[in-house]
């Protein structure tokens, strides 16, 4: 009993180890697409529509996202197209409205509902009666107002490999009233190809420091109210005096005595100056008569 229950451990080992990295996985994926900014993706599909999955028929539609939260998404969408009524065809438009589970990983899964209009094309045909022979007539078009739902499964490459494509596989079913006729429905199988918009745009990252403004300079450097301006001094260039020339350099002011500062005495008097005129340069020289 002890063996088997110890191999029995052994076995279950592995196993848990591989489902807890497993949910580990899964778990930062969800986390990362929470905290990450939520993208409302569009996207524009072209599937195969088939009528009783056998009648062969095409349908072009374009699908937003209106809300999103993680890995939960409300997507509406307008399709156009139409099938193989046999006899005769039928064109339809429509609108839907839906819930997409889209897991981290690019599998996801959709419920949709819709309503639109259709209108069966179909060959007309009348019996002569004279002889009791069939005669074909002007095709008669038949008006119908038409619920549909589906629900399904793909993929989205995006996430993984950053290729804005998914591929995408429903099943479901429509009806068909009016005319005054019973109502009458089938089912259908849709199975296409989708290209997402807006995927070349780079990602906006958020800084979670704010960027410093940009530097600008101080209006009104020169102006003549600044207080912070410093005047610029610029001295005079000197003078060159050619020899012999009767021009004299312009003169300096005179530097500041240092008594002229000097405090009066007591008698009220001035204090003497210190300043002595330069003498005169001798007169000429008058020859002996």
């Amino acid at each position: 009993m002890t063996s088997r229950l110890s191999r029995s451990l052994v076995a279950s080992g592995p196993v848990a180890a591989f489902l807890a990295a497993l949910a580990t996985f899964l778990g930062s994926d969800a986390a990362r697409a929470q905290t990450g900014p939520q993208e409302k993706p569009r996207r524009v599909a072209l599937s195969y529509f088939g009528e009783s999955a056998v009648r062969p028929g095409a349908r072009l539609s374009y699908e937003g996202t209106a809300w999103t939260r993680g890995v939960s998404q409300f997507v509406f969408g307008a399709s156009i197209g139409g099938y193989s009524a046999s006899p005769g065809y039928s064109l339809f438009i429509f609108l839907s409205g839906g819930y997409r589970l889209a897991l981290p990983t690019g599998l996801f899964f959709d419920l949709q509902i819709g309503i639109g209009y259709n209108a069966l094309n179909r060959p007309g045909a009348a019996q002569n009666a004279a002889d009791g022979t069939i005669v074909q007539t002007a095709p008669t078009v038949g008006n119908y107002f038409m619920p549909l739902g589906l629900g399904g499964l793909g993929f989205d490459f995006q996430p993984r490999l950053k290729v804005p494509v998914s591929l995408f596989a429903r099943a479901g079913g429509y009806g068909l009233t009016g005319q005054g006729e019973p109502f009458t429905g089938s089912y259908l199988l849709d199975v296409g190809v989708a290209y997402q918009f807006g995927t070349s745009k780079p990602a906006t990252v958020v800084s979670p420091v704010p960027s410093p403004p940009p530097a600008e300079a101080p209006a009104n450097l020169d102006g003549p109210g600044d207080p912070n301006r410093v005047p610029l001094i610029i001295p005079p260039e000197p003078t060159l005096q050619a020899p012999g020339s009767s021009v004299s350099p312009p003169a300096l002011p005179p530097a500041p005595s240092s008594d002229s500062a000097a405090p009066s005495s007591s008698q009220g008097g001035t204090a003497p100056s210190t300043f002595a005129p330069a003498p005169l340069p001798p007169g000429p020289v008058q020859p002996a008569s």
